[in-house]
């Protein structure tokens, strides 16, 4: 990885190829106007009738002078910094903290200017917090922030500003209100409540539907479009609109501070300054990272550079600051939006900013037609959307009774902080979450991932092999290391298991990853997991993943993250077992010992052991020759038996009723050619207590318990060595049920 952190990329080619990237840039501006102007509105909700200018003004130059600061530092394939959810919201809880207070409400402004100069007061500091966290290389540090953490206080804040932006949408504007014209409303508004639900249901049924639209930027305009028809059909009172915003802002937002008032301003609130622009380095930074890291590089096919983007994103900050804007970060939604066509970062990050700055000039009389109910709207979904990143995953797990002591940590964890959040406000969320996280860390660093190592020596699959190819799985067996996992893989982890799954391969030619106790993983650690495969296969190691499918749950994670997205994957089994087989298997091939399809003669079994040729020519009419094909059933669980099989080609499955899910089986053991199975129907009889399926096509010989008695009257001596040899056999069967008892039986269909 080189300290840019980017890939080179190439000129557009001809005239079509840049239309269409600029044409995408374009696209994304409005897109991002659907989601920063109300990001905007949240920040400076507050301030009264000056919010809505405010808010949105500051959202713009926030936007366009975020980009070109990325442009220049990013070092990403598509730069961007915008406003994001998670620092905004903070950003919004320190400015409703300071509204609150009395002193800076009897000022002559009402408290308006002093909270706009502490707002930038607050992202400048924020800016060097990120910048400092960058040169000194603490970019992997952040990860490290456990996430129910960073989930309680986002979902605290969401829940208070939902509370607080809610009378918006029912049109309860009150006194000071920007509506404040029209007398403002006391009660429900019917307009603006139809306003606010066309807004949310334009958006949930695109989302639905059409999940690659822009759902947001279409829920807006569904919202606009209804106000503007019900004002022109119905003249009614749908509330405030955007106001006028066509001029550039200018970088004037701090200059208050280099005066004496402004200084003492600054001081007076030192405390809650620092302590917020803390909590927005941190959770910002978090957040910028999991969107480039997590969620970009995979499907862009880029590598971020920790450190730099966390300086880039420092220098957006100072930049917006100086403009009055709002906190910036990564997003990962933009990148991939305009890379879908194969845009070069120049052209589509240009054009989008430019798009930007010419809505903000010219773009008033469309602007204008915006009501704030619909941006009220907008900000309940963002609020919801971001409870409901976490919460999605939690339910699903509670809902399928997985009700294990991590999840029952996070929960109680995500409650904490959520309700300290909204009962005792943002200073005491953020000292609660900080302490939380230094306590998790410590056991998160006392507590590996990595539940166990073994190799194919210590623990074979359950096929069961000849003796020639046993004893070869024996000596080989330590090339197949078998890492099981217990925990979450996500971004705090994802590096730690990387390198302990580099230093477990060393000297192995299979690696499987076992993730039948794996709780979730994110889209860091599904990054991680295809960078670790590639890398291992670049050492001559290749990876398998156990218990993990396309359909599954954990699949459909990976596939999501935008990597491990070809339809077939060789590499994926439902389960341990059946990887340790096909890696024990693919040593023999490696080995020239693999069984081959050609039939095994009967003097190759393991019964025949000591039997001379006219033995063996004796045995042959006893022995009866059977072709099975695949998925045959060569007997069935409580079916009565009279014989034993020795398998000459093919594999036989021997699995048992599975107690949990009628209808299905579970694998005992596999075996291969030369093996001897179903001996106990002779020695016992009665009733057969497993089902032998056939894997594939097999031949097998039988032994009927009849036939035994006919050479035991005709030649009592071959007769007894057969008999030890079937016990010398069951011997070797009883030393491999230790291993196959350690494990819980497979599911198969």
């Amino acid at each position: 990885m080189s300290d840019h952190g980017e890939q080179a990329s190439p000129a557009p080619q001809g005239l079509a190829d840049f239309a269409r990237e600029a044409g995408a840039g374009i696209s994304a501006a409005f897109v991002l106007v659907a989601m920063m102007l109300p990001l905007g509105l949240i920040a400076y909700a507050p301030l009264g009738e000056y919010a809505v200018e405010a808010g949105l003004r500051a959202a713009l130059a926030c936007a366009i002078f975020g980009n070109l600061t990325a442009l220049v530092l990013g070092g990403a394939l598509l730069p961007n910094e915008v406003p994001r959810a998670s620092s905004v919201f903070l950003f919004a809880a320190f400015i409703l903290r300071m509204a609150a207070d009395a002193q800076l409400r009897a000022s002559p402004t009402h408290g308006v200017a002093e909270i706009l100069v502490l707002a930038a007061a607050c992202l400048a500091l924020t800016g060097i917090i990120q910048i400092a966290f960058g040169v000194l290389r603490l970019g992997n540090i952040a990860r490290f922030v456990p996430y129910p953490v960073v989930a309680g206080l986002m979902t605290g804040l969401a829940i208070s500003l939902v509370i607080y932006e809610l009378p918006e949408i029912l049109g309860m504007h009150g006194e000071g209100a920007p509506n404040a014209e029209a007398g403002g409303h006391h009660g429900i508004n019917g307009w603006t409540l139809l306003v606010g639900l066309v807004t949310i249901v334009g958006f949930v049924f695109v989302r639905r539907r059409w999940p690659l639209l822009p759902s947001k930027l279409i829920g807006l305009a569904a919202g606009t479009v209804a106000a503007v028809v019900i004002t022109a059909l119905f003249h009614g009172d749908v509330g405030p609109r955007v106001p006028f915003l066509g001029r550039i802002p200018l970088p004037d937002a701090l200059l208050p501070l280099i005066s004496a008032d402004g200084i003492a301003l600054v001081l007076r609130f030192g405390y809650d300054l620092l302590i917020t622009a803390l909590a927005i380095g941190v959770v910002g930074s978090l957040d910028s990272l999991l969107a480039a890291v997590g969620e970009a590089d995979g499907p862009l096919d880029t590598a971020h550079h920790p450190n730099r983007l966390l300086v880039a994103l420092g220098c957006g900050n100072l930049v917006s600051s100086a403009f009055g804007g709002v906190p910036v970060a990564y997003s990962s939604h933009h990148a991939l939006g305009t890379h879908q066509g194969g845009e070069r970062k120049l052209v589509s990050s240009f054009t989008t900013t430019a798009t930007l700055l010419l809505l903000l000039l010219y773009g008033a009389p469309l602007l204008q037609l915006i009501p704030v109910a619909a941006l009220s709207a907008m900000m309940l979904v963002i609020a919801v959307g971001l409870i409901d990143r976490w919460a999605g995953t939690t339910i699903d797990r509670l809902r399928r009774g997985q009700y294990d002591s991590e999840l029952m940590v996070n929960i109680a964890l995500v409650v904490l902080v959520a309700g300290v959040t909204i009962v005792f406000g943002l200073v005491a969320a953020v000292l609660t979450g900080l302490i939380l996280s230094m306590g998790l860390f410590l056991a998160v660093m006392n507590r590996s991932l990595i539940r166990a190592v073994r190799t194919g020596t210590t623990r074979g699959s359950r096929r069961v092999y000849p003796p020639e190819q046993a004893s070869l799985l024996r000596v080989e067996g330590h090339r197949i290391r078998l890492l099981e996992l217990d925990g979450a893989i996500f971004f705090g982890t994802a590096d730690r298991l990387a390198f302990e799954a580099l230093r477990a391969a060393e000297g192995a030619q299979f690696l499987i990853i076992d993730l039948r106790r794996v709780t979730m993983i994110d889209a860091s650690g599904a990054l991680m997991l295809h960078k670790l495969s590639r890398l291992l296969r670049e050492q001559g190691v290749t990876l398998l993943l156990a218990y993990i499918s396309a359909t599954s749950r954990l699949g459909r994670a990976v596939q999501g993250a935008g990597v491990f997205t070809q339809r077939h994957h060789a590499d994926w089994f439902d389960d341990a077992d059946r990887a340790l087989e096909w890696a024990e298997r693919q040593l023999l091939v490696h080995a020239q010992a693999a069984s081959v399809d050609h039939e095994l003669e009967i003097g190759e079994f393991a019964l025949m052991k000591g039997l001379s040729p006219d033995e063996m020519q004796f045995m042959k009419p006893y022995l009866d020759r059977q072709l099975f094909p695949a998925r045959a059933a060569l007997y069935h669980e409580g079916q009565l038996g009279d014989r034993l099989y020795l398998l000459a080609r093919g594999a036989v499955s021997i699995v048992s009723e599975d107690p949990e899910a009628k209808g299905k089986h579970r694998r005992v053991v596999t075996l291969a050619p030369g093996v001897i199975f179903g001996e106990s129907a002779i020695i016992e009889g009665g009733t057969r207590s497993v089902t032998a399926i056939a894997e594939d096509e097999v031949v097998t010989y039988s032994l009927s318990r009849r036939n035994l008695e006919a050479i035991y009257a005709r030649n009592p001596d071959l007769y007894r060595r057969i008999v030890l040899n079937m016990l010398g056999h069951l011997s070797g069967l009883l030393r491999m049920a230790s291993a196959i008892l350690r494990d819980a039986s497979e599911s198969v269909e």
